[in-house]
């Protein structure tokens, strides 16, 4: 017989003195046998738990956790971890350590910390590296999403043709089958118009956008996105710049969502088109390009790809749906203001080794003269 979640919170048989804390979200991709894989671990025995599957439950266990908590190991999806975000209270963020240990049907934030194993896994690597004085931390700051009194906290915000297509996933039958007709009937419905709905919902939105006071010169956005760890989802990283300790990574793409679709292969990578303006200056491109050694070629990026650092963005517009770590959010309708938010510390399992690769054609804002770093790290094997 299946287990529930009232069967995880009679096994609470854990000291409550215990400085790591496992909380845990029993319905987190409806994987509760993972769940009991954990609490079945060798590990287990030195953590307490806290089994919740109600929203309203995180906020009073976090701040029963005590001062002799200092560890607490995340079970739970993107979403879970966007709430607990939420939730912590300046007292909290800055004497625990957070371990995110996978568990939901999005684990984006776990992978990007290193934790690729399974729930069980991950689990058991960090107890036994804090056990034993070894854990590997890192300070992470927050995005902080401001829309008149509400607040929220997490590592990616967005807006756009995603989002509308990520809640009607949510909102729909679930699984990789279903997630793939959806994508392949969005792409369709881009370059046909039909089904007539699903074109409405990759259609683009109207907004004001501000980056750092800076007002942009478009009004019609496809996607608007923030984000602080530099990936979105496996093998996106579609950002240009360096991000510094002071701002975070800012995309505003006023293209239409045709465009978007045809250069997304090279948007997630991070790389962005050429301003077509260049191709009717041949003259001068081929000025620049025999200036320059052939590592330093660099190309004016379309100005209507905006993808830079900011420490603020502020955005006005009627549309209806963001979201903050995959969670689909409503609007309340009043101007979004983002901005650098408190900084955690994340548990991080220790890095590969890294290999230098040369990328030379690189495409970047802003002069073609300008300089850009034309090399990538990638993981070894």
């Amino acid at each position: 017989m299946a287990a529930s979640p009232s069967d995880f919170l009679r096994k609470r048989r854990v000291k409550p003195e215990a400085d790591i804390v496992l909380l845990c979200n029993p319905r987190a991709g409806g994987r509760w046998k993972e769940l009991a894989e954990i609490f079945d671990s060798e590990e287990a025995k030195y953590v307490r738990r806290i089994v919740t599957d109600s929203v309203e439950d995180i906020g009073p266990a976090l701040n029963e956790l005590g001062r002799e908590s200092k560890l607490v190991c995340i079970y739970g999806g993107d979403g879970t971890i966007q709430r607990v975000l939420d939730r912590l209270s300046p007292t909290v963020q800055d004497d625990i350590h957070l371990a995110l240990i996978g568990g939901g049907t999005m684990n984006v934030t776990a992978r990007w910390c290193g934790l690729r194993g399974t729930p069980a896994e991950n689990f058991t690597q960090v107890v036994s590296a804090y056990r034993s004085g070894e854990l590997l931390l890192k300070e992470v700051p927050l995005l902080e999403v401001r829309q008149g009194d509400q607040v929220h906290r997490g590592f990616t915000f967005g807006m756009g043709s995603p989002v509308r297509v990520l809640d009607a996933y949510e909102r729909g039958r679930k699984g990789k089958v279903a997630a793939v007709k959806l994508a392949l009937s969005s792409v369709s419905a881009v370059w046909t118009g039909f089904p007539r709905d699903i074109a409405e919902m990759a259609d683009r939105f109207h907004a004001r956008v501000s980056v750092d006071g800076e007002p942009l010169p478009y009004d019609q956005f496809s996607v608007i996105m923030s984000n602080v760890t530099g990936r979105i989802n496996p093998g996106v990283a579609p950002f240009v710049d360096v991000r510094s300790r002071d701002d975070f990574y800012c995309v505003a793409y006023a293209v239409t969502t045709r465009e978007l679709v045809f250069t997304l292969p090279m948007l997630v990578r991070g790389f962005l088109p050429i301003d077509r303006k260049t191709l009717l200056r041949p003259v001068e491109t081929l000025r620049h390009i025999s200036r320059a050694r052939i590592s330093d070629i660099t190309f004016p990026a379309d100005p209507r790809y905006i993808n830079r650092t900011a420490a603020t963005l502020d955005i006005e517009t009627e549309e209806a749906l963001y979201t903050v770590d995959g969670e689909v959010l409503h609007s309340n309708g009043a101007p979004f203001r983002v901005t650098l938010g408190p900084t955690i510390k994340l548990a991080v399992a220790p890095s590969p080794p890294r290999i230098r690769i040369a990328r030379p054609f690189k495409s970047v804002n802003g002069d073609p003269d300008a300089r850009a770093d034309a090399d990538d790290e990638v993981e070894g094997e």
